[in-house]
């Protein structure tokens, strides 16, 4: 091993910064070697996935098992069960923040004559709200609330089966959204 000390860093420097080198190579030199470890490491070390990482596998599992149900609710639904309601199309929703854990599944029906189409909606683990409190379902215009479809609250496990209505021009909005009623903050989305 090199332990010279013009040979390893040459004469670039200034003065001060070779003095500088100098001392710490000198430092190095007296102290002594680092001691050997006295047992081998036998546990491997744990190393958890950063949170961001946690969150992400979460919420694509939710969106995954969102289609998923999504698709089995158009099948058994679409079927109309005897109860005049005909599938158009299916729109998963995944939970946002607070409500990461949370997805739903919109059926929407063909538009009646009425102008109105049918909803049918199922939602799961939706965080508790107050005896009092509701979620509202609405569609959205830009990001924004535009137009709501309906009221709704959950059982204990925060979850729901309900059916509502939207307008027939559903091609004027980009999504839908479920929010608290006493809060406008996003707990799903589309």
């Amino acid at each position: 091993m090199n332990r010279d000390f013009d040979d390893l860093v040459g004469s670039e420097g200034t003065p001060e910064e070779l003095d500088e080198l100098r001392r710490i190579h000198e430092l190095l030199l007296a102290s002594d070697p680092p001691p050997a470890f006295a047992q081998p490491l036998r546990a491997p070390l744990r190393v958890r996935r950063p949170v961001r990482v946690r969150a992400a596998v979460a919420l694509a599992f939710a969106a995954a098992f969102s289609a998923v149900l999504g698709v089995g609710t158009a099948l058994v639904v679409g079927t109309g069960g005897g109860s005049g309601f005909r599938a158009g199309f299916v729109r998963p929703m995944h939970g946002v923040g607070a409500a990461a854990t949370a997805h739903g599944t919109i059926v929407v029906g063909k538009a009646d004559g009425e102008g109105n189409r049918p909803i049918e909606f199922t939602v799961k683990s939706l965080p508790a709200l107050s005896r009092e409190g509701s979620y509202e379902l609405y569609l959205t215009e830009h990001g924004k609330l535009a137009v709501p479809c309906g009221v709704f609250q959950t059982g204990r496990a925060g979850s729901a089966h309900v059916r509502m209505n939207a307008p027939a021009d559903l091609e004027e909005y980009d999504g839908w959204v479920v929010t608290a009623s006493d809060s406008p903050r996003v707990l799903l989305s589309t």
